[in-house]
């Protein structure tokens, strides 16, 4: 993998992103740790992004204890919001050893599924940010436990993905700090998506979780 590529198409997406507001953004994903590779991306990235942008550090699950406190050492002095997934998701213990012994705040939880899996996370001290998914772990209540738990031991909440339902979750909490956006959701699934004005979303006002499926949306997505 050609570092110099990588950090384009990143920037390239960070732009699209801060043209819209935005002033976090968890653009570095992936493990490159030989030459340090992932310290020059994430470098190089922060330098045409500038100081306004914070960046995370996605390391979806790729090393082990001892590879991750190499890389994050590396990583210390870039002023990352988080770093994400270190270690195999079922690998509490390992997960824990990881935020003991590194710099920057861990984040983990996209997939754990139930508070007392999250409740295990705690405990152990292994993250300082939760990331729980709404469609997997167990819905708006479940997750919503979830997060008050967290709330009783400090720990901030960042819900994984699906900003548009993960909204309302946010909102509640008083330990909700940013929801995960990914401009996936087709342009004619939703009657109305959240609005973004300057950086933040705004929770929608209608009813429920306030998304409606728009005609014919449910005929064409429908799965057998």
């Amino acid at each position: 993998m050609d570092p110099k590529k990588t950090a384009l198409v990143l920037i390239e997406y960070q732009n699209d992103f801060t043209s819209k507001g935005g002033t976090l953004h968890d653009a570095v994903k992936g493990v490159m740790e030989k030459n340090n590779m992932l310290q020059n991306t994430v470098e190089t990235v922060k330098k045409a992004v500038g100081d306004d942008v914070r960046i995370m550090v996605d390391v979806n699950q790729k090393l082990d204890v001892m590879g991750n406190i190499r890389q994050a050492r590396l990583l210390a002095d870039l002023d990352l919001v988080w770093y994400e997934e270190p270690v195999l998701a079922d690998d509490l213990a390992a997960c824990a050893e990881v935020a003991a012994r590194i710099e920057i705040p861990v984040a983990t939880g996209e997939n754990n599924y139930t508070r007392f899996e999250f409740r295990d996370l705690i405990e152990r001290r292994a993250a300082r940010y939760l990331m729980p998914d709404i469609c997997r772990a167990n819905g708006f209540s479940e997750t919503l436990k979830i997060g008050r738990l967290a709330a009783a031991h400090q720990v901030a909440v960042s819900p994984h993905v699906v900003h548009e339902l993960s909204l309302q979750v946010a909102g509640a909490l008083s330990n909700g700090f940013l929801v995960e956006w990914i401009d996936w959701v087709p342009d004619d699934l939703f009657e109305q998506m959240p609005v973004m004005e300057g950086g933040d979303f705004l929770i929608p006002d209608r009813p429920g979780h306030g998304m409606t499926l728009a005609p014919g949306a449910e005929k064409k997505y429908r799965q057998a």
